[in-house]
């Protein structure tokens, strides 16, 4: 998932952007939904540090369902308006996440 190495090579290029109410931007980010769930897998499988062997160390679905949601939370806890886009068979969605 991602290309290797993407972000180190774009960063010289890139301009910071900070989002709060009085940025054109505005408080509002899109949180690509296949995204958000690698990121949650691998928070939720860092979490298990005490497995003895790669199968004990799989996070369980409600593990991974909670790092994610701590994550939105903390994000719109800091002001952020978030998008979630999903593909529905195919099809690109945005689904609203309630503030």
């Amino acid at each position: 998932m991602g290309i290797p190495r993407l972000l180190h090579l774009l960063e010289p290029y890139a301009t910071p952007i900070v989002f709060n109410s009085k940025s054109e931007y505005g408080p509002k980010a899109v949180v690509d939904g296949p995204g958000l769930a690698y990121h949650a897998y691998y928070r939720a499988l860092t979490l298990r540090h005490a497995a003895r062997n790669a199968l004990e160390a799989i996070p369980s679905y409600a593990d991974v369902v909670q790092v994610a949601l701590l994550w939105l939370q903390t994000l719109q806890s800091n002001g952020l308006e978030m998008w979630v886009s999903v593909a529905v068979r195919g099809k690109d969605l945005l689904k609203i996440m309630p503030g």
